[in-house]
């Protein structure tokens, strides 16, 4: 963040202007205003599609006021949609942020692996302090899973801020600063329009991002200098029901409200250009009702600057396929069952009276208890049922709960519920495994949302490394800031061939009390191979044993060490090399060949402890002690 001193000070964004001559501009126009109207014909279908996933999930019924069997008969919608989202989400979600940091960079070659960690604590703090990424992903995903696709969208933002402060002399002054980050959007699919007939967005001619600003915001667009013709687009709003119904009207009667967004369309186009016509990827700004092209640049990334995550991929299909499309018969199965057991029960709990003519008068109130004189009870009056209660209607309606479980993956044991199976005898252990075998049909879409997140991270690092300001990263990172600005100094091919950007989240096979036991189990397992390690380490340094013996112990803690590498590794564990220490090479073959001789010990002939406490140096030397804590202890000593 830059502060700047002139109020007109003109914002450097990324992205060159592309040189349009008047009858290009005019072409670019004309195309951009026919593909935009011939894709709303197929993305009008879609937000009908949408909005009606969108009521079931909200378990909002069809009809206001139902009338059959009769006016206000029972209208109770069971939002199985909204149960079975909110439970995957909350899963999914969980299991992406139960670990720290969000991001892993993993170095792919042995010359980066100082800058690895630094680059990762940098991004790190990025997404917490710059851009809000759990508020962006939280939306995103429940979006995923309900409509069963979602957009993520990122760049870089350059913008201004203009505020007033109290100056030296107690006179108010104008202040302006610059702010520039990256930043990672949620982008609504109704906001996402596609070129029609072509079912793979990453080969369409154009991608389209439907875009709506209030004046306040087109008018620091203006003073920045990004857009043109601000004017006029805050006189001509574009007035579209369709994006707009919630705002059209107030529910006040006959009072409409005034339009208070604009709405443009920005473009990921391949447009040809240059002497050779080939396509060339721009970023163009166009405003549908005054039919003209607010901004044109380079595509400043060098990639379409969105990321498209799916539930359940669908061959061949630009579509994935959601929670609301699986279960919506079902939940419309369902509320009909249920309503029609609350209709029943209404007619079941319903009498009805039949006396003889002149033994009741006209206009006679019923209440419970009411006293009725009449001269023959048992003739003269007579109370009838109008139905009874079926049981056989909680069966159905148990049956189709069954079917929308299986369909979705969302049961009883995923909602922290015991299971209501009739004559259930499982024990705890196997109730945890149970829950284990269940939570395998998500495994599958954390490793779909897993590999975008992880795309996403590697895109931001390659943002930071276009126009990220020099030393900024000093703030940050302090000394190991050096590092990062190496990273960010070399051009973005570096970080994809030598650094892996991956979601540190993996799986969501176990939950937390699961997880617990198998690390308790897995430190069994560790502890009793540090015990081994450390005997295999004092019969190296033991000055009486003989070479052939510290040879073979050597090889018994490389091949221990191969074995206890495999089983951390499959408790998915990442810093392999920090819970499985083995005995450092050159320290061994130092002490094999004699260089520290016999009078290591103080003449004890023994490889105990030093005297005065602390660790033994060629222990420490040979354990490869991470160094510093072993280190330091015996240099205390």
């Amino acid at each position: 963040m830059d502060t700047v001193t002139d109020v007109q000070y003109i914002t450097a964004h990324p992205g060159a202007p592309v040189p349009l001559t008047e009858v290009e501009l005019k072409k670019l126009e004309q195309y951009l205003w026919n593909q935009l109207e011939e894709g709303y014909e197929e993305h009008l279908e879609l937000e009908a599609r949408l909005r009606e996933w969108n009521r079931a999930y909200d378990g909002d019924p069809r009809e206001r006021r139902r009338t059959f069997p009769w006016p206000g008969a029972a209208n109770i919608e069971i939002p199985v949609i909204g149960i079975a989202v909110d439970s995957i989400a909350a899963r999914l979600l969980n299991t992406i942020y139960s670990v720290e940091p969000f991001w892993t960079v993993r170095p792919l070659r042995k010359e980066v692996d100082k800058i690895a960690k630094p680059t990762e604590h940098y991004l790190d703090w990025s997404r917490k302090v710059e851009y809000n990424l759990y508020k962006q992903t939280k939306t995103w995903c429940i979006e995923v899973i309900k409509h069963g696709w979602g957009w993520l969208k990122f760049g870089w933002e350059v913008y201004s801020v203009h505020d007033w402060v109290v100056g030296s002399n107690g006179e108010p002054e104008p202040r302006t600063y610059v702010v520039r980050r990256p930043s990672v959007y949620h982008v609504l699919n109704m906001d996402m329009i596609t070129q029609p007939g072509v079912e793979d967005d990453l080969v369409s001619e154009w991608l389209c991002h439907r875009v709506r600003l209030t004046d306040n915001q087109l008018l620091m667009r203006k003073i920045d200098n990004l857009y043109e013709y601000v004017d006029e687009m805050i006189k001509t709003k574009e007035d579209n029901t369709r994006v707009h119904e919630m705002l059209a009207s107030s529910k006040t009667a006959g009072y409409t409200r005034e339009e208070r967004l604009n709405t443009l369309y920005e473009f990921n186009v391949d447009w040809p250009f240059g002497p050779e016509g080939a396509p060339t990827a721009m970023l163009v700004t166009f405003h549908r009702e005054i039919k003209k092209i607010v901004r044109v640049i380079f595509n400043p990334y060098g990639f379409r600057n969105y990321e498209k995550a799916k539930f359940i991929e669908r061959e061949g299909r630009l579509e994935g396929f959601g929670v609301a499309k699986r279960l919506a018969q079902l939940q419309e199965g369902i509320s009909t069952i249920h309503r029609q057991q609350v209709d029943n029960a209404t007619v079941a709990n319903t009498r009805f009276f039949l006396g003889r003519k002149g033994v009741v008068r006209p206009g006679t109130q019923i209440w419970p208890a009411r006293f009725l004189t009449v001269n023959d009870p048992e003739r003269d009056i007579k109370a009838l049922q109008l139905g009874d209660i079926y049981p056989s209607m909680r069966a159905l309606e148990v049956s189709e709960l069954s079917y929308a479980e299986r369909a979705s993956g969302v049961s009883d044991y995923q909602l922290g519920r015991e299971s209501q199976v009739a004559g259930s005898r499982a024990t705890a252990t196997g109730t945890l495994a149970l829950i284990q075998e269940g939570n395998r049909r998500f495994d599958l879409n954390v490793r779909d949302l897993r590999d975008v997140l992880s795309q996403v991270g590697r895109r931001v690092l390659e943002i930071n490394q276009r126009f990220r300001p020099r030393g900024a990263v000093y703030f940050v990172e302090g000394e190991d800031g050096v590092w990062v600005e190496q990273v960010l100094s070399l051009p973005a091919e570096f970080s994809a061939s030598k650094l892996a950007v991956e979601l540190t989240a993996s799986t969501a096979t176990i939950n937390r009390e699961v997880e617990k036991q198998s690390l308790i189990g897995l430190l069994g397992v560790v502890t009793n191979y540090y015990q081994q390690l450390m005997q295999l380490g004092m019969l190296v340094v033991n000055p009486q044993a003989p070479p052939e013996l510290k040879a073979l112990g050597v090889k018994m803690a490389q091949g221990a060490k191969l074995l206890m590498d495999r089983i951390v590794q499959s408790f998915d564990v990442k810093s392999i090399d920090t819970v499985v220490p083995t005995l450092a090479a050159e320290a061994v073959n130092e002490q094999l060949t004699g260089a520290f001789g016999g009078g290591g010990a103080g003449g004890q002939g023994g490889a105990g402890s030093p005297p005065g406490g602390g660790v033994d140096p060629r222990m420490a030397a040979i354990l490869g002690a991470a160094g510093n804590g072993a280190a330091a202890g015996a240099g205390g000593a």
